[in-house]
């Protein structure tokens, strides 16, 4: 099944829930980037500097948000945009860009009460078609609720043609949904966190079909390069449907969270969303490595004082307090069963653990690992279980006292 084919319908679903997936419409067509103005009877577009040139769309419908080398989700950006819409008439914004002009102009659309459309530039991310907008606030990387889009406008030729480094972010981030669906798994596994069945049915096929043409999408090929803008609709989608980012997020995403915010603090620009969670997602693909193929982790952990000290470091005092709050406060398992996580895991692991690395690996994620040295990785790797309540594996091997040894030997594996 897929679920953009179920846009507007409202679906029983054997989880319990009933899911309804909004009405949005979703127009893929050649050379619309020259026909975006005629659409819209009452609307702003909102360009960067990198997209300001793709649409034909007349000066006075237009706003340029400011960013030096990119625009970057930030609060204080969101507040900038308001700022240059407040003399302005419209009753509805469209972002044209990727996955941080797109949130930021999600959320101003949720903030001045007015429509919201989208016209993306890459298949770089899933944020298009969901119903959150991830922004740092305060120097802390928060998922706020935002709108969906009344209408996502695909112009094939664009999403082709756009930079490289966004095809590959666009790898890395849908390749991140193996790993966050065996976190789910094992989650509501250990800890009774609810789950469904249903987005991972939507995503898998689609998910497969990416991940097996890593290559041909880093040439430019057409088909495999709108069945990833596909990949990432449908998972748009599912946080939509569930309501949070669960579907599409685990411990990659908290480690490229953690990237994200190291950077930001320091006035840094951070690699693309996509390319820090496929750092990510090999660090947790590794995870599961381990696990499958039973290494010996020798028990011992920082204490919370060191654990504090590396917070603080990163970040600040205020921002530490926040996240030891919410480590402190996690719902751990109660009993932990090796064989039996093996058990219930190894169907899925097993049928992408290899597309899954190999996709990796062909978009270059050892080259991205390297950016990093070996102190800094260990440290984000270990604390990336703090920023959020959300079980995943890491927090597997910190209950059982042995990440700090798993770090050490996946930093050896590279």
């Amino acid at each position: 099944m897929r679920l953009i084919e179920f846009l507007g319908k409202t679906i029983e679903c054997s989880c319990g829930k009933t899911h309804r997936v909004p009405e949005i419409e979703i127009v893929c067509a050649q050379s619309l980037s020259e026909r975006l103005a005629e659409m819209f009877q009452n609307a702003l577009f909102v360009v960067d500097q990198n997209t300001v040139s793709i649409p034909k769309i007349p000066s006075q419908k237009t706003v340029v948000a400011q960013g030096s080398q990119r625009v970057l989700a930030t609060m204080e950006n969101v507040k900038m945009l308001l700022d240059l819409l407040a003399d302005k008439e419209y009753k509805e914004l469209v972002s044209v860009g990727s996955g941080s002009l797109t949130d930021i102009v999600r959320y101003c659309s949720v903030l001045s009460a007015k429509d919201f459309s989208c016209f993306p530039t890459a298949p770089s991310v899933d944020a298009y078609s969901s119903s959150v907008a991830p922004l740092i606030v305060d120097g802390v990387k928060k998922t706020l609720p935002a709108k969906v889009p009344r209408k996502i406008l695909i112009d094939p030729d664009v999403i082709v043609n756009c930079p490289i480094d966004l095809l590959r972010a666009g790898i890395g981030d849908i390749s991140s949904k193996v790993t966050a669906r065996l976190d789910w798994v094992l989650a509501n596994y250990l800890t009774g966190e609810q789950i469904c069945d249903f987005v991972w049915d939507d995503l898998k096929d689609s998910l497969k079909k990416v991940l097996t043409s890593t290559k041909q999408i880093l040439h430019r090929d057409r088909s495999s390069v709108l069945e990833l803008m596909r990949a990432q609709l449908i998972s748009g989608l599912n946080i939509t449907i569930i309501g949070n980012s669960r579907p599409a997020s685990g411990a990659e995403h908290l480690i490229s969270h953690v990237l994200e915010m190291y950077q930001e603090i320091r006035g840094e620009i951070p690699l693309f969303h996509g390319l820090q969670v496929a750092v990510g997602t090999y660090v947790s693909l590794k995870a599961y490595d381990a696990l499958f193929e039973d290494i010996h982790f020798a028990k011992g952990s920082p204490s919370p004082q060191e654990r504090r000290k590396i917070l603080v470091d990163f970040f600040n005092e205020q921002i530490a307090d926040e996240f030891e709050s919410v480590y402190l406060s996690k719902k751990k398992a109660a009993n932990i069963d090796l064989g039996r996580i093996k058990d219930l895991l190894k169907d899925l692991y097993l049928s992408y653990r290899y597309s899954l690395e190999a996709s990796l690996l062909s978009m270059g994620v050892k080259e991205l690992l390297s950016k990093y040295d070996r102190k800094f990785l260990k440290e984000v790797i270990f604390i990336s279980n703090t920023i959020r309540d959300r079980y995943t594996i890491l927090d597997l091997y910190d209950q059982l006292q042995v990440l700090d040894d798993f770090c050490e030997w996946f930093l050896d594996q590279l």
